[in-house]
Parts: structure tokens; sequence; C-alpha cells
């Protein structure tokens, strides 16, 4: 059955000739800049290019789908022998907190882009295969790292990606981006991801191939309380009990949906910031809403200050209500926080599911929007927790 699954993957080709790659970059351009409205300084708008001189460089290789006159999709992977990692990748996926990296070889799949009309297909699965044989074949790859949005991280680890005890990223062009890495001869860990790559670890890692990577000295950095995410059912809805007050108003969005969420917590998962780090960059196409369990955030417009949120407050939710997901504001962690993570995909299944309960949730989401604008137009308080100084820094 897996065989027959295999057979149906996508096509793909390598990107060699400057037509193919010309073809790419405007297939990115479309994605990230036309659809997801995110900013690139190396954007070449003049011919609807995106593009950087990495493309260029002998350790890239650039992988697509579909032809030359009709790209479907596109993965780029860059490899690094021991010690040859730039100094911003490096940084970018906290390398330094892996033991031995430095006589390991890496790779990122990075710029990942699907056509919107071809999602749904497969796409993705036939990527991810072609990247991981050119990895773990003639490249020879170790460990290779990618990073993905909050709302993506569960759809990353079904494929064997693992978030681990890293900085979070932020790359200059969308919010913040989780870190996440792939052992790629962790058979075992593919099998308990139920990872269609499972299968083909083997082909290549094993006796008389190459010797697996020894993971013990990496559990600290992957199994460790210090992952910017849990995902873990029992451990988030744990986190959003602990958030829970009765005495506060109702009209925080955790309180007002308390006979909901332990239900909305098994597709959720909780988002550790620390202090300064940027949750939300104005103008970005995302569609994730946020629950605040702990922490204060300061909401804000070209630097000026909007209001500061705090334990219980919705964050996200104009993008979730709106056509093109865009959000209107940016969003900075005061201090230290954690946020319920929630995708708009989600919740429009629940109201499909249990109308009654989507119902709900979606009422007392307007309900929040609502007494916030009217604390807003009021000229009032502009937080729900009035110990929160709202002084714009």
């Amino acid at each position: 059955m897996l065989k027959e699954w295999f057979t149906r993957l996508e096509s793909v080709r390598e990107a060699v000739t400057r037509e193919e790659r010309e073809a790419v970059y405007r297939l990115r351009y479309n994605v990230y800049i036309g659809e997801l409205k995110r900013k690139f300084p190396d954007a070449d708008h003049g011919r609807k290019w995106l593009h950087d001189n990495e493309d260029e460089k002998p350790h890239t290789t650039i992988l697509y789908t579909g032809t030359l006159a009709n790209m479907t999709g596109t993965l780029r992977v860059r490899t690094w022998g021991p010690g040859q990692v730039p100094p911003r990748e490096s940084k970018w996926w906290s390398m330094e907190r892996f033991p031995g990296i430095e006589a390991m070889t890496t790779a990122e799949l990075g710029r990942l882009t699907v056509r919107p009309d071809a999602r749904g297909r497969l796409i993705l699965p036939a990527l991810l295969r072609t990247a991981y044989e050119h990895c773990a074949g003639a490249r020879r790859v170790d460990l290779a790292f990618c990073f993905c949005s909050p709302g993506l991280v569960r759809n990353y680890q079904r494929l064997g990606m693992s978030p681990f005890g890293g900085r979070l990223v932020d790359s200059g062009t969308g919010s913040i981006q989780i870190p996440l890495v792939t052992v790629l001869s962790d058979a075992a860990h593919f099998k308990r991801c139920g990872s269609f790559l499972e299968p083909v670890v083997k082909k290549y890692f094993g006796p008389g191939k190459r010797t697996p990577l020894d993971t013990a000295p990496l559990r600290k950095i992957i199994d460790t309380d210090e992952i910017p995410v849990e995902s873990d059912p029992a451990k988030v809805w744990e986190a959003v009990e602990e958030a829970f007050d009765p005495e506060r108003s109702s009209e925080t969005f955790i309180d007002a949906c308390a006979f909901a969420m332990k239900k909305l917590t098994r597709s959720g998962f909780v988002l550790n910031l620390k202090e300064g780090e940027l949750l939300l960059r104005e103008g970005i196409s995302e569609k994730e809403v946020f629950v605040i369990l702990d922490g204060a955030f300061e909401v804000f417009q070209a630097k000026r200050q909007i209001c500061i949120l705090a334990k219980g407050d919705l964050l996200g939710e104009v993008a979730f209500f709106s056509p093109s997901g865009q959000r209107t504001a940016s969003v900075r962690a005061l201090t230290k926080g954690r946020l319920l993570v929630l995708r708009r995909k989600f919740l429009q299944e629940l109201t499909h599911a249990d109308p009654e309960m989507g119902y709900q949730v979606l009422m007392n989401m307007s309900r929040v929007m609502a007494a916030r604008l009217e604390r807003m137009l009021k000229g009032g308080q502009l937080t729900s927790n009035p110990s929160i100084n709202t002084d714009a820094n």
C-alpha cells in the first residue's frame, strides 16, 4: 500500500537551467510576496522574482514539481560539510548547542513553496522525499534543519522533524519561526511520528550502509523543557488550566470560553516566548489565533503602541476574520510569556463538527474584539489588566 502511495507522488526535477530557476523565482515571489505579503529586501519587484545569492552557490540544490510552464512547487536544499556552516545560519538554528556538530555534515531545507491551487496534492511529500534522498545519499548529511510558522509545527512533526531547545528565529521577513531538526538516520523517530519517510531511512542507513548517528548526545537539546513549543495535549491542557481565574471578568477569551477550552487544546499547542521576542509582524498574512496564558504583550503599529494585552486575552482575531488574513499590527512580548496557538482551519472545522460550540467560540471572539474597541474609543485603559503600565515605551 505504501509502495502504491509512493508511485502517486508528483515527479520532482532539479532546477538546473536558467529558465527553470527563473520559473522557481517567479513562483516564490507569487506565494511569499503576492499571497503572504512577506517583505524581502532582495526581492526583484520589476521581474517579480524572489531569489538571493545562495541560489547560485555550489552547495545549493533547487527542486521543483510541475513543468517549466506550469510549476506547482519548489524546495531549496543547502548542504555544508563539517565546520562550513555560515555564521548567520549557525546562529539561526542555535547550532552551538548541538554536541559534536563541528564534525557533522548539515543541511537546510528552505524556501518551500506550493502554488495555492496545487495544495492538497502530493507535492510536499514528493519534494521532501527527494530532498531526503539527496541529503542522505550523495551529500551524506547527518542533520537537516528548517523552520516553520507556529501554526505548522504539528504538520512538520508528523513528517519526522523535531522542535528543539533553540532560539526562535526572526528572519525579518515575517513573524517568528520555530526551528526544527531532523536526524536523517533516526528510523525509530520517523516510525514514532508515523512519517512516510520511515521506510526510506532503511535504504541509506543500517548494516552494510551508512552507520546511524548516535542520538544519545543530542537528547539534551531535543528532549528538553527549553523547547519553545509544547504540543502534548495533556501538557497543553495543564498550561491552560493554570491560566483560568474565576475572579477575572469573563470579558477575556479564555474565561468566556472555559466550556470549550479543553476541546480547543486538542488541536492547539503552547508557544513560549522570551522578553522582547516578536510574535506578529504587521502586514503579514497569517491565520493563527493566540490566547495569552501568561505574560504581557505589546500591540503596536509603526512603533506606536496601541495597547498591552495580558493573561486571558486574545491575539490575531482580526486576521482570523479578515478575508486577506493580514495582520493589522505587530506584537512583541514585554515579559516572558506563554500562548495557546489555534489554527484558523481547526476553528472552522469545529463549527462543522459541533455547530453550537463553534458558534459560542466565535461569538466570544467577537465579544472580546468589541470590548477592546469600546475601551479604545472611550480613551480609557487599553489593557484588560489594570496593573500593567500602558505608557508607550
